[in-house]
C-alpha cells in the first residue's frame, strides 16, 4: 500500500476556516483528520502542500519514519505551523492503519482515555 494523494479542502464555518486533509491510498483506504491552526490556515496549508511533494508514494503505515521526514525537511525549526501541519498527516496516517487493520485509532494507542469529549466553537 503506497500513499497515492493527500488532498485538501477549506471549509468556512460561522466566519471561521477549517482545513480537512485527506490522505488517499491505492489500496482504497484513506485517511481524513481536520488540521485548523488558527489564523495561520494559509501557512499550514502551503506547509501540508511542501509535504505533499516527497510523501506521495511511501508507504503509510511507517508512520514514525513519515514523521521524521516530515520534521527533518526543514532547514531549521518551523514552530507552531510546522507542528500542526505534520501532526494533521501523522493522525490522518493513524486513522489509515486504524482502518486497514479494522481497529479504532484509540486502540493502536493502548486505549482510550475517557468516555466522551466536550467540544465547543467559537
Amino acid at each position: 500500500m503506497k500513499i497515492t494523494a493527500i488532498n485538501l479542502f477549506a471549509v468556512s464555518v460561522s466566519e471561521r476556516y477549517f482545513t480537512i486533509v485527506k490522505i488517499e491510498t491505492d489500496a482504497g483506504i484513506s485517511g481524513v483528520v481536520e488540521a485548523t491552526e488558527s489564523s495561520r490556515e494559509l501557512a499550514q496549508i502551503r506547509t501540508i502542500r511542501h509535504f505533499r511533494e516527497f510523501l506521495i508514494g511511501l508507504v503509510p503505515r511507517r508512520i514514525e519514519r513519515i514523521w521524521q521526514l516530515m520534521y527533518r525537511s526543514q532547514f531549521m525549526e518551523g514552530g507552531r505551523i510546522v507542528g500542526a501541519a505534520a501532526s494533521a498527516i501523522d493522525i490522518a496516517l493513524w486513522d489509515i492503519l486504524g482502518k486497514l487493520l479494522g481497529v479504532p485509532v484509540h486502540f493502536l494507542l493502548r486505549g482510550k482515555s475517557r468516555n466522551f469529549v466536550t467540544c465547543f466553537i467559537d
